[in-house]
Protein backbone atom coordinates (compact mmCIF):
# COMPACT_ATOMS: atom_id res chain seq x y z
CA UNK A 1 0.00 0.00 0.00
CA UNK A 2 1.34 3.69 -1.12
CA UNK A 3 1.92 5.79 1.78
CA UNK A 4 0.39 8.98 1.66
CA UNK A 5 1.66 11.02 4.60
CA UNK A 6 4.34 12.62 2.36
CA UNK A 7 1.81 13.89 0.05
CA UNK A 8 -0.48 15.16 2.85
CA UNK A 9 2.18 16.79 4.37
CA UNK A 10 2.75 18.88 1.34
CA UNK A 11 -0.60 19.54 1.01
CA UNK A 12 -0.31 21.05 4.75
CA UNK A 13 2.51 22.82 3.69
CA UNK A 14 1.12 24.92 1.04
CA UNK A 15 -2.49 25.78 2.09
CA UNK A 16 -2.08 25.86 5.40
CA UNK A 17 -1.75 29.79 4.90
CA UNK A 18 -5.27 30.06 3.44
CA UNK A 19 -6.87 28.16 6.67
CA UNK A 20 -5.34 30.88 8.81
CA UNK A 21 -6.02 34.05 6.57
CA UNK A 22 -9.97 32.28 6.74
CA UNK A 23 -9.84 32.13 10.35
CA UNK A 24 -8.18 35.50 10.74
CA UNK A 25 -11.13 37.35 8.49
CA UNK A 26 -13.76 35.32 9.59
CA UNK A 27 -12.61 36.43 13.60
CA UNK A 28 -12.02 40.57 12.60
CA UNK A 29 -15.17 40.55 10.40
CA UNK A 30 -16.92 39.51 13.51
CA UNK A 31 -15.53 41.48 15.71
CA UNK A 32 -15.66 44.81 13.47
CA UNK A 33 -19.51 43.60 13.22
CA UNK A 34 -20.24 43.46 17.44
CA UNK A 35 -17.84 46.53 18.01
CA UNK A 36 -19.27 48.34 15.15
CA UNK A 37 -22.36 50.71 16.77
CA UNK A 38 -24.98 49.91 14.65
CA UNK A 39 -26.99 52.20 11.87
CA UNK A 40 -30.56 52.93 11.52
CA UNK A 41 -31.95 54.57 8.53
CA UNK A 42 -35.13 56.62 7.96
CA UNK A 43 -36.99 57.50 4.41
CA UNK A 44 -39.13 60.55 4.02
CA UNK A 45 -40.29 61.49 0.37
CA UNK A 46 -41.57 65.23 -0.60
CA UNK A 47 -43.68 65.47 -3.91
CA UNK A 48 -43.37 68.42 -6.76
CA UNK A 49 -46.46 69.95 -7.71
CA UNK A 50 -46.46 72.53 -10.60
CA UNK A 51 -48.93 75.52 -10.25
CA UNK A 52 -49.87 74.37 -13.54
CA UNK A 53 -51.36 70.62 -12.90
CA UNK A 54 -50.73 69.66 -16.41
CA UNK A 55 -46.80 70.58 -16.42
CA UNK A 56 -45.98 67.27 -15.05
CA UNK A 57 -42.62 67.59 -17.11
CA UNK A 58 -41.77 70.47 -15.09
CA UNK A 59 -42.24 69.03 -11.63
CA UNK A 60 -40.17 65.91 -12.45
CA UNK A 61 -36.90 68.36 -13.82
CA UNK A 62 -37.63 70.54 -10.53
CA UNK A 63 -37.93 66.77 -8.63
CA UNK A 64 -34.84 66.11 -9.64
CA UNK A 65 -33.23 69.28 -8.95
CA UNK A 66 -34.10 69.59 -5.54
CA UNK A 67 -32.56 65.72 -5.63
CA UNK A 68 -29.37 67.55 -6.34
CA UNK A 69 -29.65 70.72 -4.16
CA UNK A 70 -30.77 69.25 -1.01
CA UNK A 71 -27.87 68.34 0.91
CA UNK A 72 -26.26 71.74 -0.06
CA UNK A 73 -25.13 73.50 3.29
CA UNK A 74 -28.04 76.08 3.11
CA UNK A 75 -30.71 73.61 3.23
CA UNK A 76 -28.73 72.02 5.67
CA UNK A 77 -28.08 74.41 7.95
CA UNK A 78 -31.53 74.83 7.76
CA UNK A 79 -32.81 71.70 9.17
CA UNK A 80 -30.42 72.29 11.86
CA UNK A 81 -31.38 75.40 13.12
CA UNK A 82 -34.90 74.68 12.67
CA UNK A 83 -35.71 78.11 11.42
CA UNK A 84 -38.22 79.10 8.42
CA UNK A 85 -37.82 82.15 5.83
CA UNK A 86 -40.70 84.79 5.81
CA UNK A 87 -43.20 84.32 3.14
CA UNK A 88 -42.73 86.75 -0.01
CA UNK A 89 -40.21 87.07 -2.37
CA UNK A 90 -38.52 89.99 -1.80
CA UNK A 91 -34.99 90.09 -0.15
CA UNK A 92 -35.30 93.46 1.20
CA UNK A 93 -38.14 92.00 3.68
CA UNK A 94 -35.53 89.33 5.46
CA UNK A 95 -33.47 90.36 8.60
CA UNK A 96 -30.01 91.90 8.10
CA UNK A 97 -27.79 89.13 8.30
CA UNK A 98 -29.95 86.34 6.39
CA UNK A 99 -29.70 84.86 3.41
CA UNK A 100 -31.35 86.19 0.71
CA UNK A 101 -31.68 82.59 -1.10
CA UNK A 102 -33.13 80.65 2.27
CA UNK A 103 -33.91 83.49 4.86
CA UNK A 104 -31.01 80.96 6.93
CA UNK A 105 -29.49 83.17 9.72
CA UNK A 106 -25.54 83.85 8.78
CA UNK A 107 -23.30 81.49 10.90
CA UNK A 108 -25.97 80.14 13.00
CA UNK A 109 -25.38 76.86 12.84
CA UNK A 110 -21.68 75.41 13.00
CA UNK A 111 -19.95 73.73 9.82
CA UNK A 112 -18.70 70.68 11.23
CA UNK A 113 -22.81 70.10 12.40
CA UNK A 114 -23.48 70.56 8.72
CA UNK A 115 -20.82 68.57 7.75
CA UNK A 116 -21.72 65.42 9.51
CA UNK A 117 -25.65 65.82 8.41
CA UNK A 118 -24.68 65.71 4.90
CA UNK A 119 -22.76 62.53 5.50
CA UNK A 120 -25.72 61.11 6.97
CA UNK A 121 -28.40 61.98 4.41
CA UNK A 122 -28.61 60.98 1.03
CA UNK A 123 -31.32 62.71 -1.83
CA UNK A 124 -32.52 61.15 -4.92
CA UNK A 125 -35.41 61.70 -7.43
CA UNK A 126 -37.48 59.67 -9.58
CA UNK A 127 -36.78 59.62 -13.65
CA UNK A 128 -40.28 59.89 -14.36
CA UNK A 129 -42.24 61.28 -11.60
CA UNK A 130 -41.90 64.54 -9.37
CA UNK A 131 -40.68 62.70 -6.51
CA UNK A 132 -38.18 63.35 -4.23
CA UNK A 133 -36.78 60.80 -1.30
CA UNK A 134 -34.27 61.72 1.46
CA UNK A 135 -32.66 58.89 3.44
CA UNK A 136 -30.63 59.98 7.00
CA UNK A 137 -28.53 57.39 8.60
CA UNK A 138 -28.20 57.94 12.61
CA UNK A 139 -26.99 55.15 15.65
CA UNK A 140 -30.71 55.18 16.87
CA UNK A 141 -33.77 54.90 15.13
CA UNK A 142 -35.56 58.29 16.34
CA UNK A 143 -32.81 60.32 15.22
CA UNK A 144 -32.35 59.14 11.82
CA UNK A 145 -36.07 59.87 11.49
CA UNK A 146 -35.80 63.21 12.53
CA UNK A 147 -33.08 63.39 10.59
CA UNK A 148 -34.57 62.56 7.20
CA UNK A 149 -38.30 64.90 8.25
CA UNK A 150 -35.73 68.13 9.45
CA UNK A 151 -33.97 67.67 5.78
CA UNK A 152 -37.33 67.26 4.12
CA UNK A 153 -38.79 70.36 5.71
CA UNK A 154 -36.19 72.58 5.04
CA UNK A 155 -35.70 71.11 1.73
CA UNK A 156 -39.81 71.79 1.33
CA UNK A 157 -39.44 75.23 3.11
CA UNK A 158 -36.40 76.34 0.48
CA UNK A 159 -38.31 75.14 -2.31
CA UNK A 160 -41.61 77.51 -1.42
CA UNK A 161 -39.76 80.27 -1.26
CA UNK A 162 -38.40 79.91 -4.25
CA UNK A 163 -42.05 79.22 -5.68
CA UNK A 164 -42.81 82.91 -6.78
CA UNK A 165 -39.83 82.23 -9.96
CA UNK A 166 -39.91 78.62 -10.33
CA UNK A 167 -43.72 77.70 -10.37
CA UNK A 168 -43.03 74.93 -8.39
CA UNK A 169 -43.88 73.51 -4.84
CA UNK A 170 -43.08 70.92 -2.73
CA UNK A 171 -45.32 69.09 -0.88
CA UNK A 172 -44.47 66.21 1.80
CA UNK A 173 -45.89 63.21 0.70
CA UNK A 174 -44.70 60.46 3.50
CA UNK A 175 -43.22 61.02 7.04
CA UNK A 176 -40.12 59.26 8.11
CA UNK A 177 -40.92 57.04 10.77
CA UNK A 178 -38.03 55.59 13.81
CA UNK A 179 -37.66 51.91 11.84
CA UNK A 180 -37.91 48.98 13.41
CA UNK A 181 -34.52 47.60 13.01
CA UNK A 182 -30.94 48.59 12.01
CA UNK A 183 -29.57 48.71 8.28
CA UNK A 184 -25.93 47.94 9.23
CA UNK A 185 -25.45 44.41 8.24
CA UNK A 186 -25.92 41.59 11.22
CA UNK A 187 -22.80 39.94 12.65
CA UNK A 188 -23.27 36.74 10.51
CA UNK A 189 -22.60 39.33 7.41
CA UNK A 190 -19.69 40.34 8.59
CA UNK A 191 -18.28 37.32 9.57
CA UNK A 192 -19.11 35.87 6.10
CA UNK A 193 -17.77 39.17 4.57
CA UNK A 194 -14.57 38.45 6.76
CA UNK A 195 -13.88 34.90 5.43
CA UNK A 196 -14.37 36.03 1.50
CA UNK A 197 -11.16 38.24 1.86
CA UNK A 198 -9.48 35.90 3.68
CA UNK A 199 -10.56 33.21 1.19
CA UNK A 200 -8.81 35.50 -1.47
CA UNK A 201 -5.46 37.07 0.59
CA UNK A 202 -4.84 32.94 1.47
CA UNK A 203 -5.49 31.90 -2.15
CA UNK A 204 -2.80 35.06 -3.53
CA UNK A 205 -0.29 33.70 -1.30
CA UNK A 206 -0.40 30.24 -1.59
CA UNK A 207 -0.65 30.59 -5.20
CA UNK A 208 2.34 33.30 -5.47
CA UNK A 209 5.05 31.33 -3.06
CA UNK A 210 7.56 28.30 -4.60
CA UNK A 211 6.89 25.04 -2.79
CA UNK A 212 8.30 21.56 -3.30
CA UNK A 213 6.16 19.29 -5.21
CA UNK A 214 4.15 16.69 -3.02
CA UNK A 215 6.22 13.98 -4.13
CA UNK A 216 9.32 15.70 -2.93
CA UNK A 217 7.32 16.79 0.41
CA UNK A 218 9.14 15.21 3.61
CA UNK A 219 11.81 13.65 2.21
CA UNK A 220 15.51 14.82 3.04
CA UNK A 221 17.04 16.67 0.46
CA UNK A 222 20.77 14.87 -1.16
CA UNK A 223 23.43 15.79 -3.27
CA UNK A 224 22.43 14.63 -6.94
CA UNK A 225 24.53 11.30 -7.58
CA UNK A 226 27.07 11.41 -10.12
CA UNK A 227 27.17 8.75 -12.91
CA UNK A 228 28.85 5.53 -12.86
CA UNK A 229 32.17 5.22 -13.97
CA UNK A 230 33.84 2.05 -15.49
CA UNK A 231 37.35 0.80 -16.03
CA UNK A 232 38.25 -0.67 -19.54
CA UNK A 233 41.20 -3.36 -19.72
CA UNK A 234 42.21 -3.67 -22.89
CA UNK A 235 44.93 -6.73 -23.62
CA UNK A 236 47.66 -6.51 -26.22
CA UNK A 237 49.49 -9.72 -27.62
CA UNK A 238 53.25 -9.83 -27.33
CA UNK A 239 53.35 -9.85 -30.68
CA UNK A 240 51.46 -6.76 -31.32
CA UNK A 241 53.35 -5.29 -28.72
CA UNK A 242 56.92 -5.75 -30.06
CA UNK A 243 56.13 -4.30 -33.97
CA UNK A 244 54.50 -1.18 -31.86
CA UNK A 245 57.75 -1.26 -29.89
CA UNK A 246 59.48 -1.56 -33.34
CA UNK A 247 57.71 1.14 -34.91
CA UNK A 248 58.42 3.60 -32.40
CA UNK A 249 62.23 3.25 -32.28
CA UNK A 250 62.60 3.64 -35.69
Amino acid sequence: MRDTAPARTGLLRRWWPLGAAVLVGTLAGLAFSLVREPVYTADAYVVAVPADRSDTARAVDFAQTYARVATQPEILALALDDASPPPGPDPGLLPRGTSPDTGVPAASVPESSVERLRRAVQASASPDAPLVGLSASAPGPRQAADRANAVATALITYANYQAVNTRVRLVRFTKALPPASPSSPPPAVGAALGATGGVLVGALVCLTVPVRSSASCGRPRTAPARPATRKVTVRVRPAEREAALGEVRA
